[in-house]
């Protein structure tokens, strides 16, 4: 008698605890929350942040018939970043290669040095076609 009590008291606890989650999951759950997981990831800096760690961007397409070497590709423009003088980027930077068809995209992005200059000219960004044959693209930096 003991056993089927404790049965139904469990049965009982099951049901309403099974019909609340229920409840709140499909019929009183909160629209605000599913608002907030549709807006995008913004960043924002505070003014002090922004003067004293300028950040920097660049971005260029290379395209060559044989294709584009990404693993060399990232190792040939990481090299660029830690031995480029005058330094663009001091501090914490990141380099990403996106490779498709015969082309690809090369980002770098980071902290950018307090001595930038607004312009630079004839900079040559290097590259690896698929052969595995270094290349360089010259591009011309202006920074806002």
């Amino acid at each position: 008698m003991l056993f089927l009590g404790l049965g139904a008291v469990g049965v009982t606890l099951t049901a309403i605890v099974g019909g609340w989650i229920a409840y709140n999951e499909f019929f009183a759950g909160d629209k605000d929350d599913a608002a907030e997981s549709e807006v995008p990831l913004m960043t924002y800096f505070h003014d002090n942040e922004v003067l004293t760690e300028p950040q920097a961007g660049i971005k260029y397409i290379v395209e060559d018939d044989e294709g584009i070497d990404a693993q060399l590709t990232l190792n040939a423009v990481m090299d660029w970043v830690e031995a480029d003088d005058p330094n663009i980027f001091t501090g914490d930077w990141n380099v990403k290669v996106s490779t498709w068809n015969d082309a690809a995209l090369v980002e770098i992005r980071g902290d950018a040095s307090t001595l930038l200059k607004d312009r630079y000219d004839d900079v040559e960004l290097p590259f690896f076609d698929g052969e595995g044959m270094i290349d360089f693209v010259t591009v011309d930096l202006e920074f806002a």
